[in-house]
């Protein structure tokens, strides 16, 4: 919409005025100041016209993980839910930094960052997604096509009281160990699926290295992931390793309540949408 200056703010005060003035009860009440939008209402509701909800319905996920995350800079606990068969995940590096969270509404879209304290964040743009590396140059997701290989000489490890099994791939420098236990060891089949399904959306959305791209899960349930360039003894420098896990812990997020900023979405935009809405709207009378 090519405005001048002028015609620009009178557009946004215009905008704002129809959204949060009811104009019969505020000239049926024009003694009365306060019935009158504020300034910091308007600033609001116009900030608000360049934001979208998270999703149209609430978020449902059915299970979640506790895990520790360790790295050259200390260590901290996270948080992984799952939810629509594993398709939708949601979690945090830093329980402790209350209510910011990373999700993943399915593989196929770009991350969105928000604070559960505030109900805002902001969505990436498939563009930030494959500069990040989590999508390839052609703005897609990794697809999984490479295996990981079962080290026969390792021993097993324990976590949470479950043998897992070491898998390792390698690429370039790097390098990543995935172990896993038995798919037996833990609950139904459903719900391993749906767990396998999050775990791999985690490691190829959460975590920019070449080794852990495109990774095909082996059979079982993975508890911990290390991965990096090791050091001279052979260590990663990086992992996560699975505290606590509870498969059935429901949990609802309210994603219509939750504004989210779309970058590049300003009020010159919306401004468009809104009279091209209206030339449409017209061409139908």
């Amino acid at each position: 919409m090519n405005l001048t200056a002028f015609s620009r703010g009178s557009a946004l005060v215009c905008l704002a005025c129809c959204l949060t003035w009811d104009a019969p009860s505020a000239l049926a009440q024009s003694d009365d100041a306060s019935s009158l939008p504020s300034g910091a209402q308007m600033m609001e509701d116009l900030v608000r016209l360049t934001m979208v909800p998270l999703a149209e319905v609430p978020l449902t996920f059915e299970g979640n993980l506790v895990y520790e995350l360790t790295s050259p800079r200390g260590s901290t606990m996270g948080e992984l839910r799952w939810g629509n068969a594993g398709d939708c995940i949601m979690w945090t590096d830093a329980l402790d930094k209350q209510g910011l969270y990373t999700i993943q509404l399915d593989a196929s879209q770009p991350l969105a960052t928000l604070r559960l304290m505030n109900e805002e964040g902001h969505f990436m743009t498939p563009q930030m997604m494959t500069l990040a590396k989590c999508w390839t140059a052609e703005g897609t997701p990794h697809p999984a096509t490479r295996p990981l290989k079962l080290d026969r000489k390792a021993a097993p490890d324990t976590i949470l009281g479950r043998a897992c099994y070491k898998h390792d791939v390698k690429v370039g420098k790097e390098r990543a160990i995935l172990w896993v236990a038995q798919a037996e060891d833990t609950a139904g089949a459903d719900t391993n699926a749906s767990l396998r399904t999050a775990w791999g959306h985690w490691i190829r959305s959460r975590v920019p290295s070449d080794a852990l791209r495109g990774l095909i899960l082996p059979e079982g349930i993975p508890m911990k992931v290390e991965w990096g360039v090791p050091n001279q003894e052979g260590e990663l420098p990086h992992a996560m390793t699975v505290a606590t896990l509870n498969p059935a812990a429901s949990f609802t997020l309210n994603a219509p309540e939750i504004f989210m900023h779309v970058p590049g979405r300003d009020i010159n935009e919306v401004a468009r949408e809104l009279r091209e809405k209206e030339e449409a709207d017209s061409e139908k009378d």
